[in-house]
């Protein structure tokens, strides 16, 4: 665009910034799955998800963070590989996780956690089958936009890649129809949910599925923090904010409340 290359190299600083605050979010996540106990659920499956392909995506930014770089990759396919593993991997499958977790909350009924993984396994699956490949055709030089690269001899040999690419998108699509399926199935016939079916901490999870007005039939009193997991002298693992902290591990804590 003629733009001055002093100019682009700002560009490319900032845009290498943002990685730093993004690798802080990233480890965080994993920092706070790391040594836990996790449960593989439809929901945390999705979360999983969506850490591993923000992941991705955020890598191959960084390529296209650096102009010498991003002069042979700009307007190929690496660029829609890369969008779709920050925006779908890193919406979509938190949006699935969102929903799975906060469905029996809002509608005091479970999903069917078997087609919940089906579900998962088969979009995880053809998701990557779809947008990973355009990595490979993407470094190969084949543009975005174009109504039939075939027309170029350089990219006729990349066929095959785009045609499996196409079949994976599809069986991507399809594969939301079990989504919507146990969604609405789940609304009549899903098995009754109680207070707490993820054995959460929180205080949402303290009142009954689905919320009455104003949330609780009565304020409820909270004795410490959400993240109260594993503690000593208790039968479960888990430790909801209205029920008080055992003697034995409550002296061990300041009188703030904080360890």
């Amino acid at each position: 665009s003629g733009m001055n290359p002093a100019l682009g190299a700002t560009f490319m600083l900032s845009t290498m910034m943002i990685a730093l605050p993004s690798a802080v979010k990233v480890f965080n996540w994993i920092g706070t799955m790391w040594g836990g106990r996790v449960h593989f659920t439809s929901a945390m499956m999705n979360a999983m998800a969506f850490v591993a392909m923000f992941i991705i995506g955020g890598l191959s930014g960084i390529f296209m963070a650096a102009t010498p770089v991003d002069i042979f990759i700009h307007d190929t396919y690496f660029i829609v590989a890369h969008l779709h593993y920050v925006l779908f991997g890193g919406s979509t499958f938190g949006i699935f996780a969102a929903i799975y977790f906060w469905f029996p909350k809002m509608f005091g009924r479970m999903m069917d956690e078997r087609l919940g993984k089906i579900h998962f396994f088969l979009t995880f699956i053809f998701f990557n089958g779809t947008f990973f490949v355009m990595h490979i055709v993407g470094i190969h030089g084949q543009p975005r936009r174009y109504a039939d690269y075939t027309q170029f001899s350089t990219f006729k040999s990349l066929q095959p890649m785009n045609e499996f690419m196409t079949i994976c998108a599809f069986g991507m699509g399809l594969s939301q129809l079990i989504f919507a399926f146990n969604f609405f199935k789940s609304l009549v016939m899903g098995p009754k949910a109680g207070n707490n079916p993820w054995k959460s901490n929180s205080l949402e999870w303290s009142t009954t599925s689905p919320p009455p007005y104003f949330n609780f039939a009565t304020i409820p009193v909270v004795h410490h923090g959400p993240y109260e997991y594993s503690v000593p002298g208790m039968d479960e693992d888990y430790l909801v904010q209205i029920q008080p902290l055992p003697e034995e591990f409550s002296s061990q804590k300041d009188p703030s409340g904080i360890a």
